[in-house]
């Protein structure tokens, strides 16, 4: 059985951690290509959420509300 998380990750971390994938996919390792199997998944599954995320951006051409700003909830400055 496979689980799901959400995580929330900026665009500019999306794209740290597709540069780090692809430094590590491209180094020549003396591992098995097994090995390799999960980081060449995750380098697929990060490239689908940079691509909806620029979609995202597209669409709603640079605008955020402000709920979607601040979030459900407020926290209080100190």
């Amino acid at each position: 059985m496979t689980s799901t998380a959400t995580i929330k990750f900026s665009k500019s971390e999306v794209e740290i951690l597709l540069n780090t994938l692809e430094f590590i996919l491209s180094t020549n390792l003396p591992v098995d290509e097994e090995f390799l199997r999960p980081y060449y998944s995750l380098k697929k599954d990060l490239q689908g959420i940079r691509k909806q995320l620029v979609e995202g951006e597209q669409a709603r051409n640079g605008q955020i509300s402000e709920d979607e700003f601040y979030g459900q909830e407020c926290e209080v400055c100190e």
